[in-house]
């Protein structure tokens, strides 16, 4: 992978996110089920949501960021506006909805870095996506969506094609069918190992190139430790994920495709832009705080150096 990004501007990703949230996050030794009082060995308040998240890594990688979605007209919605403003992100195109709240979530990370999750989910938000300021696509040279939204995914897909430019869907949850349409609208989607699953189509080698349709370039599955698997219309393709131990897996799948995103606009090939994301996803993982571990761009060189027991590379704007 080549670290150094020779580039006349910054690279910008818009993204399109269903809900952003406030997240409380709380480490602990183990999550004990059904009926226990847990002390936890640390605690931190941040923001989260999958298109949100995504854009904070997209800032926080050098590029970018500008974020449309929706948030209700109360306190939390306030702060989940102030972290992305905050972060530098630009917010301009987010919908207040009068009367509605936003969404929280409490999440229970346990000693081996997994989680369990615990949100009061937005109530009834608007499907409409007319609003969307489609006239800013001249500004991206990528995109990402999540599946929350389906009619913002859409429309930024939509508009995406008719600039020839790449799209990405984090596919993780959500109803099969639709999720299913909205990753053939775009040229980049990845399904999470569930969502894949769902379809009934066998193991991933089986399921990719009977999902891959429509404006995809690829279809592929993130896997964890395991990696991620793409397919080309052609042939499959593997690429491994670091070998890290993991602290915190929250955030990272939204971490890794908002890495993803930002490798295509910066003109990466998929292969490379894969390894990136990955790697950025590892690093995020060896970390407590969901969104807040989320890297920097030079923390990131420096640990990938380390990893290739290389010098850090210089970065030229």
């Amino acid at each position: 992978m080549t670290i150094p990004v020779n580039r006349d501007r910054t690279p910008c990703v818009i993204c399109v996110g269903g809900s952003a949230t406030i997240d409380h996050v709380f480490l602990v030794d183990e999550v004990k089920l059904p009926s226990a009082k847990i002390t936890a060995r640390n605690f931190i308040e941040t923001g989260g949501g999958m298109g949100a998240n995504a854009a904070v890594t997209v800032q926080r990688l050098g590029g970018r960021a500008i974020y449309w979605g929706r948030v209700g007209d109360d306190q939390t919605g306030d702060e989940v506006l102030w972290l992305l403003t905050n972060e530098g992100i630009d917010v301009s195109g987010v919908h207040r909805l009068a009367g509605f709240r936003t969404k929280i979530a409490s999440i229970l990370i346990d000693s081996r870095g997994e989680r369990l999750a615990v949100s009061a989910q937005p109530q009834g938000y608007p499907p409409d996506a007319s609003w969307l300021p489609i006239e800013r696509m001249a500004e991206a040279d990528a995109v990402l969506a999540d599946t929350r939204w389906p009619t913002g995914a859409q429309r930024l897909f939509d508009a995406a094609a008719e600039r020839n430019l790449p799209s990405v869907l984090d596919g993780d949850g959500g109803d099969p069918a639709q999720v299913l349409r909205t990753a053939q609208q775009c040229t980049h989607p990845f399904f999470s190992q569930p969502m894949l699953a769902s379809y009934g189509y066998g193991p991933p080698d089986a399921a990719l190139p009977r999902v891959f349709g429509g404006r995809n370039a690829v279809t592929g599955v993130t896997l964890g430790a395991a990696g991620v698997m793409w397919f080309d219309g052609e042939r499959l393709h593997n690429s491994p994920s670091p070998r890290v131990k993991a602290v915190d897996t929250l955030a990272a799948g939204d971490t890794w495709h908002g890495a993803m995103a930002l490798a295509l606009a910066e003109g990466r090939g998929t292969p490379e832009a894969i390894e990136f994301a990955s790697a950025v996803a590892a690093l995020k993982c060896t970390r407590f705080g969901g969104r807040a571990s989320i890297p920097r761009r030079d923390e990131f060189e420096r640990w990938w150096a380390g990893q290739r027991g290389a010098a850090p590379a210089q970065v030229t704007e």
